[in-house]
């Protein structure tokens, strides 16, 4: 027959180890990869096609004509002379 393992004494006490929880926590954040922080010129870049695609619309509002007109009312004729 096969003997069995003896069981593991339960009442034995871990050994502490000579270096703090703590230590081991910030030694093993020191090793992470550090995190890409975002680029500045990304916000600037998109805050300026804002500005610019608004100014366009704007631009484009005031000098169309009115809806429903006949013909643009922005030609005028000048007479030669």
């Amino acid at each position: 027959m096969i003997d069995a393992m003896p069981a593991a004494d339960s009442a034995r006490s871990v050994p502490a180890t000579a270096i703090e929880p703590e230590a081991i926590a910030y030694a093993r954040g020191l090793l992470k990869a550090p995190l890409q922080k975002d680029s500045t010129w990304a916000a600037i870049g998109a805050g300026a096609l804002l500005a610019a695609t608004s100014l366009a619309l704007a631009f484009a509002m005031l000098t169309s004509p009115p809806p429903g007109s006949a013909e643009p009312r922005a030609r005028v004729e000048m007479p030669a002379g």
